[in-house]
């Protein structure tokens, strides 16, 4: 259901020269797809994350807690029977990229990159491919977003014990194991 992935964060993605910088987290989104019943497909997100580029590394850190699907008990149920975020209380990515991939885009320029995150969510390390477009906006800022969803199968997460309880509250026929997570992060040079 929920990866988080980043998610993804994934996302992350980017990173440039040899500057510092910071995720806009209030300029940033994190999305992930879930259907339910085969048919039912839902657009969920989280709303604290934070992020940051040093050198060659990027990472994405999600508040699992911070996770919104317009549905309270639904929020609460995801938490805790889902995420157990008393035990798992946030999800990251991070990855590699060359700064000089980054400081070659030119200013109002956009560069297609295909790069390996590695996403750790509830305990589990997995290296994940991700296609994401970097855009550098003006001076010191950078739009990074997936050109492509990631794809978070949550059996390789060990989700499937709370994919299936999330299934069996809300007696669901089923919830899809792939989950589809999509980004659009804002990163600031400091």
């Amino acid at each position: 259901m929920k990866k988080i992935i980043f998610f993804f964060s994934l996302l992350i993605v980017s990173q440039s020269a040899l500057a510092d910088w910071v995720l806009d987290k209030d300029q940033s989104i994190l999305n992930f797809i879930t259907t339910k019943n085969a048919s039912k497909t839902e657009i969920q997100s989280f709303e604290v994350m934070q992020g940051h580029i040093k050198g060659n590394q990027a990472t994405l850190r999600v508040d699992l807690s911070s996770v919104d699907t317009g549905i309270d008990i639904r929020d609460d149920r995801l938490r805790t029977l889902f995420f157990n975020i008393a035990k798992f209380p946030e999800a990251a990515a991070s990855l590699k990229i060359a700064p000089a991939d980054i400081k070659a885009i030119k200013l109002g320029y956009s560069e297609k990159m295909s790069l390996d995150a590695v996403i750790d969510l509830y305990g589990v390390k997995q290296t994940l491919p991700v296609v994401v477009q970097v855009t550098r906006l003006k001076e010191g800022k950078l739009l990074v977003f997936s050109k492509q969803p990631l794809i978070v199968n949550l059996k390789n997460f060990n989700l499937l014990e709370g994919l299936n309880k999330l299934r069996d509250i809300a007696k669901l026929q089923s919830i899809n194991v792939a989950v589809p997570v999509t980004f659009s992060l804002l990163f600031t040079k400091k």
